[in-house]
């Protein structure tokens, strides 16, 4: 019987191809499945910056109209808990996408609902961690107005305080990045004692902050650990000659496990170019889909509790559900931030074990989402 798919689609103007790319890694998955050929449909809408009620709104013209047997959605942290209470009330099957910088809380958890994400609070906690274990026991965290508006500084403080860690000093740039004096700041996280600097920025504040810390006399005298966006190969296009930068991420596209590889070469020689995130997330998603369709030839309308028991063999290893039904790898990637005279590399040095993913959410349940309306990067 074939099934129809719903597809909620926002727009970026951070990854202006977000759309695309994501579709792009999806069918790329589906495409490679013989037993499924004909027999998926798809329905697709685009949501904005899925930060308003047109996620809403589209989700339930599509189980009404379009009677769809599955959606796909990118939501903001603020209509979350509509989106989750409308599937919830129709009895149908949901998967929620995001590059996961908020904590789920257990008002999300849903047996119909499914939440998808590169997990990246949960991995700023595991570099908190890795931190102050590691590195030193006190830390400047630095972030833009933007970034710093989720979760990913909240988890990589706690990583860090629960293993003796304590902020030195907090900066949080302004709106207008480029009229901060970024010289100033560094000065002062020079006079805090910090034994390393936390960045969290992304896009053009990511490469402002670069072109600072190149200049800066902390430049390979202090370690620097960041988010999988600050290093992501797309937005960085020059060699900086930043050293001693580090960050952990659920995935490295530089990992060179077969299913990594097997990935990125099947995307180039589809597409002719290399994946981004975004790709990843389609083409892990039409795992997932592929996963339930050929072992029960349709979608269960009690898709998050089915999915508790299954696990998924993905580019980032493997992936179980958690009791909150989101995805979880089963551990994170610590990755090198390295030129090599053509590009940037996120070369795989070590592995940190996932084992405080549930802990984390129960640390924060209480604490309300503070940041912007948008879905993490979706700006």
């Amino acid at each position: 019987m074939k099934q129809r798919i719903g597809i909620l689609l926002p727009r970026s103007d951070m990854y202006s191809t977000l759309a695309r790319d994501f579709m792009n890694g999806l069918k790329l998955f589906l495409n490679g499945k013989e037993s499924l050929k004909g027999q998926i449909e798809f329905v697709i809408e685009s949501v904005g910056t899925a930060s308003d009620d047109t996620v809403i709104k589209t989700a339930e013209k599509q189980l009404l109209q379009e009677e769809v047997d599955l959606t796909l959605a990118f939501c903001g942290n603020s209509l979350l808990d509509q989106l989750v209470d409308l599937f919830t009330g129709y009895k149908k099957p949901l998967i929620h996408i995001d590059l996961g910088g908020n904590i789920l809380k257990k008002r999300h958890v849903s047996p119909y609902v499914v939440h998808h994400s590169l997990n990246m609070a949960h991995a700023a906690a595991a570099l908190g961690a890795y931190a102050a274990e590691h590195l030193g026991k006190k830390v400047a965290l630095l972030s833009s107005f933007y970034d710093g508006g989720y979760q990913m500084a909240a988890g990589f403080d706690q990583g860090f305080a629960s293993n003796g860690g304590n902020i030195a000093m907090q900066h949080v740039s302004p709106m207008a990045y480029k009229e901060q004096n970024m010289e100033e700041v560094l000065q002062a996280v020079e006079n805090s004692g910090a034994d390393v600097i936390f960045c969290l920025y992304s896009y053009k504040e990511g490469n402002h902050m670069w072109q600072a810390l190149t200049n800066s006399s902390l430049n390979g005298k202090l370690p620097i650990v960041t988010t999988p966006i600050m290093t992501d190969e797309s937005i960085v296009d020059k060699n900086y000659g930043v050293q001693k930068v580090q960050s952990v991420a659920s995935w490295s596209f530089d990992d060179d496990t077969p299913a990594m590889t097997t990935f990125i070469k099947n995307h180039k020689d589809q597409y002719d170019e290399h994946p981004n995130i975004f790709g990843l997330l389609g083409y892990e998603i039409g795992l997932l889909l592929a996963h339930v369709l050929e072992t029960g030839n349709s979608v269960p309308k009690n898709l998050g509790e089915y999915m508790k028991s299954q696990v998924l063999h993905t580019p980032r290893g493997r992936i179980f559900f958690n009791a909150y039904n989101e995805s979880q790898p089963k551990e994170f990637k610590l990755r090198n931030f390295e030129y090599n005279q053509i590009t940037y590399h996120n070369l795989v040095v070590d592995t940190i074990e996932n084992q405080k993913s549930e802990t984390l959410n129960q640390h924060f349940e209480e604490q309300q989402f503070s940041g912007w309306i948008n879905p993490y990067i979706c700006t």
